[in-house]
């Protein structure tokens, strides 16, 4: 079992730094840039928002690794409790794309233990609180932007688990201020995919892949729900 030491208030006793997480979503390959226009899978997108809660942070403590214990024998640890794991598991909406650029989109900010990240684990969030005409109301994701010229929109109702794992196996180094990034890959959203095939089925301009969706589309959503799991890491920025 993964565990945190902590003293009598249940507070995480590893020294500590503070640190920010965010969100990003970019095509396979980039670099965590915020300049160019996103396209993928013949899917021009224009704006890209997902549901955040529950998170869950695993590390190695920095004392264990000075200690030169080696990795395979370490323990690895939750930052439950810590202001920054706290922070980020609360409820919210953040953007990843806006007017078809991508952007950094904060997800908690506080203290934390000091040491080697391997994991971000967190759930999907369905925002059912917000106002109706907020375009993520009742949803979990959403991706908007054109298909062969129609507009177009995939979205998500279900509150899935997903576990974002470090590209490194030593895991992010977190430590004066770091800022720890869940890469949404787009080439890995949209494997197998192609958006072009996708349907406007009820004809009314629009191309709707979501759950119950007038135009079907539902094995294109499948697909697309099934990679996301792999289609998000853990980076530093």
């Amino acid at each position: 079992m993964a565990s945190c030491s902590k003293d009598d208030d249940g507070m995480p006793t590893d020294p500590q730094t503070q640190a920010k997480l965010s969100a990003v979503a970019v095509e396979s390959g980039s670099s965590s840039s915020s300049s160019a226009r996103v396209e993928v899978s013949g899917f021009a997108v224009s704006q890209f928002s997902v549901g955040t809660q529950d998170v869950d942070m695993k590390y190695y403590a920095e004392a264990d690794l000075t200690a030169g214990i080696s990795l395979g024998d370490l323990q690895l640890k939750s930052a439950v409790n810590a202001g920054l794991q706290s922070s980020s598991s609360s409820k919210k909406s953040v953007v990843l794309i806006s007017n078809g650029e991508s952007k950094f989109g904060v997800i908690g900010e506080g203290g934390t233990p000091e040491g080697n990240y391997t994991e971000v684990a967190f759930k999907l969030y369905k925002s059912t609180e917000s106002n109706a005409n907020d375009p993520m109301y009742q949803k979990s994701l959403l991706i908007t932007g054109e298909i062969n010229g129609k507009l177009a929109q995939v979205w998500t109702e279900s509150e899935k688990s997903i576990r974002a794992s470090s590209k490194s196996s030593t895991g992010v180094d977190v430590s004066e201020n770091t800022e720890m990034v869940l890469q949404f890959e787009l080439d890995k959203l949209f494997a197998g995919v192609n958006m072009g095939t996708a349907l406007d089925a009820n004809g009314d301009g629009r191309i709707e892949i979501g759950p119950n969706s007038p135009d079907g589309n539902a094995a294109i959503l499948a697909k697309i729900e099934s990679n996301l799991e792999t289609a998000v890491s853990l980076n530093k920025r």
